[in-house]
């Protein structure tokens, strides 16, 4: 991938992320009011605040999404299922789930397979506030799997459809790491996205894992990574 040059290049790759429990709702909504401003890709928040952050981003370009099954992955599929629809109906436009890691550790293809097949066959027969086609991203966690094992998802995740293979919560041992999104890469084939996300703070992480094969960036750390783009000479 090309990097980006300037902040809004930097931007329209970037999932801004606030998932943090302890904060009030007026914190929420200074967070919204600013950075919907700020032309990012998507801003994620938790299911509680999508329809308060659909209200900021609907007459601009940037995307509202949350998460499901977070940040363990262990709910059954019916209850990720009906999460999925909750967050739709709130004007979620980008879901990220994760995926069941005890199955994927298991090597129980029924399961993993068919959870995934099922999220997906929802939510095409969904579409966002903006008539657009939900978007789904599947989180590994690539800190708990080996090399087999991350290979294994990244195939099952693009046979059933899954817009993007994402390689962590955030709040695992580690996040993302240049090997893992080069395996994923390799694995991938073009044939799903990849979504770094975990440990990014500056312009420099962010370019690093834009180089090692990520195409969307998730981080809490959005606002101060464009803000190095005005600050530092663009090449």
């Amino acid at each position: 991938m090309k990097l980006p040059t300037t902040s809004d290049e930097a931007a329209a790759l970037i999932d801004q992320t606030l998932l943090r429990p302890e904060l009030p709702e007026s914190t929420y909504k200074q967070w919204l009011n600013e950075n919907s401003k700020r032309k990012f890709k998507a801003l994620f928040v938790p299911p509680m605040y999508v329809s308060l952050a659909s209200m900021y981003c609907i007459e601009t370009e940037t995307r509202v999404g949350s998460v499901v099954g977070f940040p363990l992955g262990f709910a059954i599929r019916h209850t990720k299922i009906q999460a999925v629809k909750d967050l739709i109906d709130r004007g979620c436009e980008e879901i990220d789930f994760v995926v069941n890691i005890s199955h994927l550790k298991s090597g129980n293809d029924s399961e993993f397979v068919g959870e995934l097949r099922d999220l997906r066959i929802y939510a095409d027969n969904r579409e966002t506030i903006r008539k657009e086609r939900v978007i789904l991203k599947g989180i590994i966690e690539c800190c708990y799997l080996n090399e087999a094992e991350k290979r294994w998802a990244v195939e099952h995740l693009a046979r059933t459809g899954i817009d993007y293979v994402k390689t962590s919560t955030g709040l695992g041992p580690s996040g993302a790491t240049v090997s893992d999104l080069q395996l994923l890469q390799a694995s991938s084939q073009g044939r799903v996205a990849i979504k770094a996300s975990g440990g990014i703070h500056t312009r420099a992480d962010f370019e690093m894992m834009l180089s090692a094969g990520a195409d969307r960036i998730g981080t809490s750390n959005g606002a101060d990574i464009i803000a190095e783009y005005i600050s530092l000479p663009e090449f």
